[in-house]
């Protein structure tokens, strides 16, 4: 299987995947550094609490964390195939901004809406898998920082273009291996959104 270009942005994963043969194939560019390649199968960090500081973890162990992180990109998942289904609108900024941070939130707004005036419908619904903790912090403040590794899997998303013929690349990437950064929201620091979404640009563990 290939590789995906080195540590891009990706805006949605699905998107990404349905739209790979028929956009540039380039997507925005991203300037954060790699985190050390995973192995074949990642696996969770060892159950230690980040260094202390003056507030109680938002978390009391990595996989409340981890529990937190999948239901947050679940959420956010869903939404996404929502619109691509037509089901929802892209520019849902309410619904939207409870899965999605402040600072990320016009970049995904960005690539939902460009999907649709594009005209494409899908069909269908993604799913992930293979979720495993990179790392989990506790800010000052109160707030959470969560880093994980997932497999976003869209081998059940099909695209149609306006006339209803499919169009789904036949060389598309189905499984994608992604690093997703969560933040905590401004009201609930244990509510988690999702702030960064890379394609894992070392060995493809999906």
């Amino acid at each position: 299987m290939r590789n995906p270009s080195r540590h891009q942005t990706l805006h949605n994963a699905v998107l990404s995947a349905l739209l790979i043969a028929l956009a540039t194939g380039a997507l925005s560019g991203c300037s954060a550094t790699p985190a050390p390649a995973p192995s074949a199968t990642p696996k969770p960090v060892p159950d230690a609490m980040a260094a202390p500081t003056d507030t109680t973890p938002v978390f009391a162990s990595n996989d409340e964390a981890l529990a937190t992180a999948t239901e947050a990109y679940a959420a956010y998942a869903s939404f996404s195939d929502d619109v691509m289904t037509h089901k929802t609108s892209p520019d849902n900024l309410t619904a939207l901004s409870t899965s999605v941070s402040r600072s990320y939130l016009p970049q995904v707004v960005a690539g939902l809406a460009n999907f649709t005036t594009a005209g494409h419908l899908g069909e269908g619904a993604s799913t992930f898998d293979s979720i495993a903790l990179i790392r989990y912090t506790d800010a000052g403040d109160g707030h959470a920082e969560v880093e994980v590794y997932m497999c976003s899997d869209v081998s059940g998303l099909r695209l149609f273009d306006a006339s209803g013929i499919d169009v789904t690349p036949s060389d598309r990437l189905t499984r994608i291996p992604l690093q997703v950064t969560f933040v905590s929201s401004d009201s609930n620091s244990s509510h988690l959104l999702v702030d960064k979404e890379n394609v894992w640009s070392g060995r493809n563990f999906c």
